[in-house]
């Protein structure tokens, strides 16, 4: 090949990187040989090159120097690579280590990959699941496993968080201290409950249950029980009905309370976060969409409700609904095991980059959105109100070369009294190039 000065500039440099399933070198050269372009054109193939290069030796040397840095980049895309900063900093216990890898944050959320490692044994496997974690400064925490590797007993965790404009620049402290693993999930279970023979329970056969006293529940009708103060729930234990290969719960009790549908089940043995719900199906298989509220209490020995865990009464709201033809099936979740330990690294993050923000009042149906602004990590919008239906808000990004950007996923949380709605991009935004942002059509394209 007769190469003019600035490609033996650049075949020279990507000699340097280490690729064994790819010859970088080799593929730039045939590019460059399969076309005839003139001298400018060719010369600003150099430049765009040289830009590249220094993108591809900034990570290549990075990753040569940095093992955990460089595993972590063959699970993220190159893109979210290009926003990571290497943190590379581990802590071990029980000999089990955790390492931060790398972090990154904008104005709303940090976002820290994690890996965790059994150095012993089989505790950590593709079920991992943090169930106690902290990170200084931040709030509303969101944990998911994101790769496996069985052959290293490593997992890969992405962590996020909000509270990222109070993180720029300081040291935080990372810290887990116990972990669920050798998950068990049973789905499709039929619980062998005939619905069309289930009875109106008399007040005779309820207990009250005193909703200031409980750990807590969930569902649409929480809300309104809690807001009686006392509530009535069945009786506990006038029935064991098991379910199939399952030995941590069973049905304890059902009936109609005030023409709502209870069930009520007892949860038995050490798991800490043994969980599960109800749904129906129909003749044909098709599972048919009715929530459930829940509420979890305990009993004392004489049989009234008190704080505790041992059971939980999930209440079906079937205005309209003919259970008749219905099946009721369950789903349930278990852990073989539970991890206890101290791992805990200290380490510094900044911000990922420059951020456009302005002031506006767009009204949705139960809330007002007062600012967006617009980092490399998505789009968040600021206001006031309750939040609901948000799949019902449509977001995107405007760039001033045509292109649309769009947004696969939303947080919602509360700080400061203010509702905040973090969109994250599947790419990083580039800020610089953001013309402007389509809220339900809304265009805003006045930013600071």
């Amino acid at each position: 090949m007769n190469c003019d000065s600035e490609e033996i500039i650049i075949k020279k440099a990507l000699n340097t990187i280490q690729t064994p399933k790819y010859d970088i070198g080799l593929e730039v050269e045939k590019k460059i040989k399969s076309h005839k372009y003139p001298m400018s054109f060719k010369k600003s193939i150099s430049v765009a090159l040289a830009v590249c290069l220094c993108f591809m030796l900034s990570v290549g040397v990075m990753a040569a120097n940095i093992p955990s840095f460089r595993n972590l980049l063959s699970i993220v895309t190159p893109d979210i690579a290009l926003m990571l900063q290497p943190v590379e900093i581990s802590s071990e216990d029980n000999r089990i280590k955790m390492e931060v890898v790398a972090a990154m944050n904008d104005d709303e959320m940090v976002v820290i990959y994690v890996t965790m490692q059994d150095l012993l044994g089989n505790r950590i496997d593709e079920t991992l699941d943090i169930y106690n974690y902290s990170l200084t400064g931040a709030r509303t925490f969101n944990c998911q496993i994101v790769n496996y590797d069985e052959k290293t007993k490593t997992a890969t965790l992405r962590m996020e968080a909000n509270g990222g404009e109070k993180l720029n620049g300081k040291k935080v402290s990372f810290r887990i201290t116990s972990f669920l693993s050798d998950k068990l999930i049973f789905d499709g279970v039929e619980t062998g409950v005939n619905l069309s023979k289930v009875a109106t329970i008399n007040d005779s056969q309820t207990i009250p249950l005193d909703m200031n006293n409980i750990p807590g529940g969930g569902g649409d009708l929480y809300k309104e029980l809690k807001s009686q103060g006392t509530i009535k729930v069945l009786k506990t234990d006038q029935l064991k009905l098991t379910l199939p290969k399952i030995n941590f719960v069973h049905i304890s009790n059902i009936g109609y309370i005030d023409d709502r549908l209870h069930i009520q089940t007892k949860w038995m043995g050490d798991g800490v976060d043994d969980h599960g719900y109800f749904y129906f199906v129909d003749n044909s298989g098709n599972r048919i969409d009715i929530y459930p509220s829940s509420i979890t209490f305990g009993v004392d020995e004489s049989g009234n409700t008190n704080y505790g865990h041992d059971y939980q009464e999930y209440i079906f709201d079937l205005d309209n609904i003919n259970l008749k033809d219905l099946k009721l099936m369950g789903h349930f979740v278990s852990n073989g095991n539970y991890t206890e330990g101290d791992w805990k690294t200290t380490f510094k993050i900044q911000s990922v980059g420059e951020e456009k923000k302005t002031d506006c009042n767009t009204k949705f149906d139960t809330w007002v959105t007062n600012s967006i602004s617009v980092s490399t990590m998505g789009i968040t919008l600021v206001g006031s109100g309750e939040t609901k239906n948000l799949e019902e808000i449509s977001i995107s990004a405007n760039m001033t070369d045509g292109s649309v950007q769009t947004f696969n996923s939303v947080r919602s949380y509360s700080e400061d009294g203010k509702v905040k709605l973090k969109y994250v991009s599947p790419l990083p935004l580039d800020v610089s190039n953001v013309k402007s942002v389509n809220v339900n059509g809304i265009i805003i394209d006045k930013f600071n």
